[in-house]
Protein backbone atom coordinates (compact mmCIF):
# COMPACT_ATOMS: atom_id res chain seq x y z
CA UNK A 1 0.00 0.00 0.00
CA UNK A 2 2.84 2.43 0.83
CA UNK A 3 4.57 1.66 -2.47
CA UNK A 4 1.31 2.35 -4.33
CA UNK A 5 0.88 5.70 -2.55
CA UNK A 6 4.50 6.63 -3.28
CA UNK A 7 4.06 5.82 -6.98
CA UNK A 8 0.88 7.92 -7.15
CA UNK A 9 2.70 10.85 -5.52
CA UNK A 10 5.59 10.60 -7.99
CA UNK A 11 3.19 10.50 -10.94
CA UNK A 12 1.33 13.55 -9.63
CA UNK A 13 4.57 15.53 -9.21
CA UNK A 14 5.85 14.61 -12.67
CA UNK A 15 2.53 15.52 -14.29
CA UNK A 16 2.41 18.92 -12.61
CA UNK A 17 6.00 19.64 -13.66
CA UNK A 18 5.22 18.77 -17.28
CA UNK A 19 2.13 20.96 -17.23
CA UNK A 20 4.09 23.97 -15.96
CA UNK A 21 6.84 23.52 -18.55
CA UNK A 22 4.33 23.11 -21.37
CA UNK A 23 2.66 26.48 -20.66
CA UNK A 24 3.97 28.65 -23.47
CA UNK A 25 2.34 31.30 -25.58
CA UNK A 26 1.17 29.77 -28.89
CA UNK A 27 3.63 30.56 -31.68
CA UNK A 28 2.60 32.44 -34.79
CA UNK A 29 1.50 35.90 -35.82
CA UNK A 30 -0.84 37.81 -33.52
CA UNK A 31 -2.24 41.06 -34.91
CA UNK A 32 -4.47 43.96 -34.02
CA UNK A 33 -5.16 47.57 -34.94
CA UNK A 34 -2.04 48.88 -33.19
CA UNK A 35 0.28 45.87 -32.85
CA UNK A 36 1.71 42.80 -34.49
CA UNK A 37 3.42 40.17 -32.33
CA UNK A 38 5.33 37.31 -33.92
CA UNK A 39 5.80 34.65 -31.25
CA UNK A 40 8.44 31.93 -31.61
CA UNK A 41 9.66 29.29 -29.20
CA UNK A 42 12.55 31.65 -28.36
CA UNK A 43 10.56 34.84 -27.68
CA UNK A 44 8.80 37.43 -29.80
CA UNK A 45 9.14 40.48 -32.01
CA UNK A 46 6.60 43.25 -31.70
CA UNK A 47 5.73 45.98 -34.20
CA UNK A 48 3.72 49.02 -33.16
CA UNK A 49 2.68 52.08 -35.18
CA UNK A 50 5.83 54.11 -34.34
CA UNK A 51 8.01 51.67 -32.43
CA UNK A 52 9.10 48.06 -32.19
CA UNK A 53 10.29 45.65 -29.55
CA UNK A 54 11.76 42.24 -28.89
CA UNK A 55 11.58 39.57 -26.20
CA UNK A 56 14.58 37.24 -26.24
CA UNK A 57 13.25 34.48 -24.00
CA UNK A 58 10.36 32.01 -24.18
CA UNK A 59 7.11 33.59 -23.01
CA UNK A 60 5.69 31.35 -20.27
CA UNK A 61 2.20 32.30 -19.06
CA UNK A 62 0.99 31.20 -15.64
CA UNK A 63 -2.09 29.03 -15.10
CA UNK A 64 -4.34 32.08 -15.71
CA UNK A 65 -2.63 33.07 -18.97
CA UNK A 66 -0.74 36.02 -17.43
CA UNK A 67 2.83 36.65 -18.51
CA UNK A 68 5.67 39.09 -17.91
CA UNK A 69 8.90 39.16 -19.92
CA UNK A 70 11.77 41.56 -20.33
CA UNK A 71 13.15 42.77 -23.62
CA UNK A 72 13.85 45.90 -25.60
CA UNK A 73 11.63 48.68 -26.91
CA UNK A 74 12.78 50.98 -29.73
CA UNK A 75 11.19 54.36 -30.35
CA UNK A 76 11.03 55.00 -34.09
CA UNK A 77 11.35 58.51 -35.42
CA UNK A 78 9.82 59.53 -38.76
CA UNK A 79 13.17 60.75 -40.11
CA UNK A 80 14.92 57.47 -39.28
CA UNK A 81 12.37 54.70 -38.52
CA UNK A 82 14.87 51.81 -38.41
CA UNK A 83 17.31 53.43 -35.99
CA UNK A 84 18.31 51.36 -32.98
CA UNK A 85 19.71 54.48 -31.30
CA UNK A 86 16.58 54.99 -29.20
CA UNK A 87 16.49 51.45 -27.75
CA UNK A 88 15.51 50.89 -24.11
CA UNK A 89 15.04 48.01 -21.71
CA UNK A 90 11.36 47.20 -21.35
CA UNK A 91 8.91 44.90 -19.62
CA UNK A 92 6.07 43.29 -21.54
CA UNK A 93 3.13 42.28 -19.36
CA UNK A 94 0.09 40.59 -20.73
CA UNK A 95 -2.53 37.91 -20.73
CA UNK A 96 -3.69 35.46 -23.33
CA UNK A 97 -6.79 33.32 -23.63
CA UNK A 98 -7.17 30.88 -26.55
CA UNK A 99 -6.62 33.19 -29.56
CA UNK A 100 -6.59 36.65 -27.93
CA UNK A 101 -3.64 38.43 -26.34
CA UNK A 102 -3.41 41.72 -24.47
CA UNK A 103 0.00 43.25 -23.85
CA UNK A 104 1.22 46.38 -22.08
CA UNK A 105 4.75 47.75 -22.49
CA UNK A 106 6.60 49.53 -19.70
CA UNK A 107 9.81 51.46 -20.42
CA UNK A 108 11.16 52.20 -16.93
CA UNK A 109 13.95 54.67 -17.76
CA UNK A 110 11.52 56.87 -19.72
CA UNK A 111 8.65 56.26 -17.27
CA UNK A 112 6.45 55.35 -20.24
CA UNK A 113 3.63 52.81 -20.30
CA UNK A 114 1.96 51.85 -23.60
CA UNK A 115 -1.16 49.79 -24.05
CA UNK A 116 -2.86 47.59 -23.45
CA UNK A 117 -2.76 46.40 -27.04
CA UNK A 118 -5.07 43.61 -28.16
CA UNK A 119 -4.04 41.04 -30.78
CA UNK A 120 -5.65 37.96 -32.29
CA UNK A 121 -3.78 34.82 -33.32
CA UNK A 122 -3.64 34.59 -37.13
CA UNK A 123 -4.31 38.30 -37.74
CA UNK A 124 -1.84 40.95 -38.89
CA UNK A 125 -1.18 44.51 -37.79
CA UNK A 126 -0.59 47.27 -37.00
CA UNK A 127 -3.12 48.94 -39.27
CA UNK A 128 -1.09 52.19 -39.42
CA UNK A 129 2.62 53.02 -39.41
CA UNK A 130 4.52 56.07 -38.25
CA UNK A 131 4.21 58.91 -40.81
Amino acid sequence: MRVHALLLALVAVSCSAATTKDRVLPTGTWGGDDVQVIVTSQGATLQFACSHGAIHQPIEPDANGNFSATGTYVYEHPANPLSEADSHSARFDGQFSATTMRVTVTVPDKQDVFGPFTATLGATGPRTRCP
